[in-house]
């Protein structure tokens, strides 16, 4: 696996890898760590086969934002049950909300912290969603530039080219044969419009 991003827009393939949840796991640490260290705000979103995902907003100044699709961001959907959402609560993730929150989240600002989500998302990976190590993943990373001080103002900005690369991941789910849903809802996330937990 490989930790792609660019200048160009989120809807460029090229910054498209499919690897497998084995790979996407080992690899986590250095890719945070990555981004973190990068002067850029970056996004990072891994979708699985059946559409849920998980993604990352890096800020320039290493600020890591973390978050775990809800019920909340594929509106009449399901992507947790409640055995589900109360191991993300015991591991210690925010809860989501309507608004500006939708997913589970947690955020940090230093090397203790990404080591941290990065336990987390395993935690994730493996025992809430049961993933098994072969099971294909879609990576996408991108740059976002801020227009706005305001993080949420910017986080709202980055959404109109977010929703490009999640059709285009929702594109190749389909050409695959998986299903982009969950029992009939769309699963287009919302962008880390997280703040801190309340």
């Amino acid at each position: 696996m490989r930790w792609v991003h660019g200048e160009s827009s989120p809807d460029r393939r090229s910054n498209r890898v499919v690897s497998t949840v084995d790979s996407f796991i080992a690899y986590l640490p250095e890719m945070l760590g990555a981004m973190a260290l990068d002067s850029r705000c970056l996004v990072a979103i891994i979708g699985f086969a059946d559409g849920r995902y998980v993604q990352f907003w890096v800020e320039p100044d290493g600020k890591v934002l973390a978050e775990v699709v809800s019920n909340i961001s594929i509106f009449e959907g399901v992507a947790l049950g409640d055995q589900d959402e109360a191991a993300l609560r015991s591991m210690g993730w925010c809860e989501p909300a309507p608004g500006p929150s939708p997913n589970w989240r947690i955020e940090t600002g230093d090397q203790d912290g990404i080591i941290r989500i990065v336990t987390m998302i395993r935690s994730v990976v493996y025992r809430v969603r049961g993933e098994r190590l072969e099971n294909e993943v879609n990576e996408r990373t991108f740059v976002v530039t801020p227009t706005s001080s305001n993080r949420s103002d910017a986080r709202e900005v980055a959404r109109v080219g977010f929703q490009t690369a999640l059709a285009e991941m929702k594109r190749t789910l389909e050409e695959r044969g998986s299903r982009p849903s969950l029992h009939g809802a769309s699963l287009l996330p919302t962008l880390l419009l997280a703040e801190e937990c309340s």
